[in-house]
C-alpha cells in the first residue's frame, strides 16, 4: 500500500475509513481552468470511492477531454474524517526530462520470507489506515507505526536490513522483479545510516517502477527529517524532475523530501525551486486535502520569505493565498 506520507498522519485515532470521496484535487494542468477540469471528471465529492476499473476508464476520458495524451487518477485513504482524497493529474507542460533507470536483468533476489514480510507490513498498514490508527514515529530516522502489529513487523525488517544491507543494494541494482526491488527499497530505509545507504535510496528514486520510487523517496524523507546533515549527500536535481511527474506518489513523496531541503533556507536551494518547481508546488499548495498540501505550502512560504510561525499557521489552515500573493510581488 503506497500511502501518502501525510495521508497517514492525518488519520485520527478512532476515525474509521468512510468509502466516499471527501476532496477532489488536480495537478499538471498548467493554464487550464480548474472548473473545466472538475466538469470533465465523472466524480463528485460525496460519491462512493470509484473502483480501479472505473478510474482507468475515467483517465482515458479525462485525457481526451483535456487534449492530453494521458491522465492519472489516484484515490488515497484517509482524510481526517475518514473519507478518501481523489487526485486527477495530467502530464505537466513544464516538466523537465525525467529518465528512469532501465529494468535490471540480473538474477539477484530477496529471500521469500522477506518478500512475505513486506507484504505482511503492507497488509497491516491497510488495517491501520482503515481503522484510523495510522500514526507513525519517525524520530529514529526510519518509520515505526503506532499500530502495534505493523510496528512489530517493521522491527523485523529493521533487523534484516541491518544484517543484510549489501544484499539490498544488489537486489535494487540487479533484480528484474519489481516487488523484490520495492521490498528492498523499503528495507534499505531501515538500514544503518550511511552515505552508501543514501546513495542507494537516491538511485532507487529513479527506478522504472513507481512503487520502488515511492518507497525510496519516502525513506529519504524520513531520514533527512531526522538527520538534516544527510542533505548534502542528496542531489536536488532528480527531485526537481520528480515534483513534475504525472505519478501522484512521485509528487507527494518528493514534496515531503523537498520540505526538508528548505528548512535551512539555503538561498541557492530556494532560488532553484523558485525557478524550476514553482508551478507544481503552487498546484499542490491549492489542494483541498490539507495534509497533502502542507509541505508545498511550507516550501512556498520559505521561498516567499515568510517567517516560520506565519507559514505554519497558513499551512494548518490550508490557506496558501497570502503566500501565493507574496510570490507574485
Amino acid at each position: 500500500m503506497r500511502l501518502g506520507v501525510l495521508t497517514v498522519l492525518a488519520a485520527l485515532p478512532g476515525i474509521a475509513a468512510d468509502p466516499h470521496i471527501g476532496t477532489i484535487d488536480f495537478y499538471g494542468y498548467g493554464s487550464l481552468d480548474v472548473s473545466q477540469l472538475r466538469a470533465s471528471l465523472p466524480y463528485r465529492v460525496g460519491d462512493p470511492v470509484p473502483s480501479q476499473k472505473s478510474r482507468t476508464a475515467a483517465e482515458q476520458a479525462f485525457a481526451k477531454a483535456m487534449a492530453r495524451e494521458r491522465a492519472s487518477i489516484s484515490a488515497l485513504c484517509c482524510l481526517p474524517d475518514g473519507r478518501t482524497a481523489l487526485f486527477a493529474g495530467l502530464p505537466d507542460p513544464e516538466a523537465p526530462p525525467l529518465a528512469f533507470l532501465p529494468r535490471p536483468t540480473g538474477t539477484a533476489k530477496l529471500p521469500g520470507e522477506i518478500v512475505k514480510l513486506y507484504r505482511d507490513i503492507d497488509h497491516e498498514t491497510g488495517i491501520a489506515v482503515k481503522s484510523g490508527h495510522a500514526g507513525e514515529d519517525d524520530s529514529h530516522g526510519y518509520s515505526l507505526a503506532e499500530y502495534a502489529p505493523e510496528r512489530a513487523l517493521q522491527l523485523k525488517l529493521r533487523d534484516y536490513a541491518r544484517d543484510h544491507t549489501a544484499a539490498l543494494y544488489q537486489v535494487l541494482q540487479e533484480c528484474p522483479d519489481d516487488e523484490h526491488r520495492a521490498a528492498a527499497a523499503e528495507a534499505l530505509g531501515y538500514a544503518d545510516e550511511s552515505r552508501q545507504q543514501i546513495a542507494g535510496l537516491v538511485r532507487a528514486s529513479l527506478d522504472s517502477n513507481d512503487e520502488v520510487r515511492n518507497n525510496a523517496i519516502r525513506a529519504l524523507g524520513v531520514l533527512v527529517s531526522y538527520d538534516p546533515k544527510a542533505l548534502p549527500d542528496i542531489p536536488l536535481e532528480p527531485y526537481i524532475a520528480l515534483i513534475h511527474s504525472i505519478d501522484w506518489f512521485d509528487r507527494n513523496k518528493t514534496a515531503f523530501l523537498l520540505e526538508s531541503f528548505t528548512r535551512s533556507r539555503n538561498p541557492e536551494v530556494l532560488q532553484t525551486l523558485r525557478a524550476q518547481a514553482l508551478a507544481p508546488l503552487r498546484e499542490m499548495a491549492r489542494w483541498q486535502s490539507r495534509g497533502h498540501a502542507f509541505p508545498a505550502i511550507q516550501i512556498l512560504g520559505r521561498i516567499a520569505g515568510l517567517d516560520e510561525e506565519r507559514i505554519l499557521k497558513l499551512a494548518i489552515a490550508g490557506d496558501p493565498a497570502p503566500i501565493l500573493e507574496a510570490l507574485r510581488q
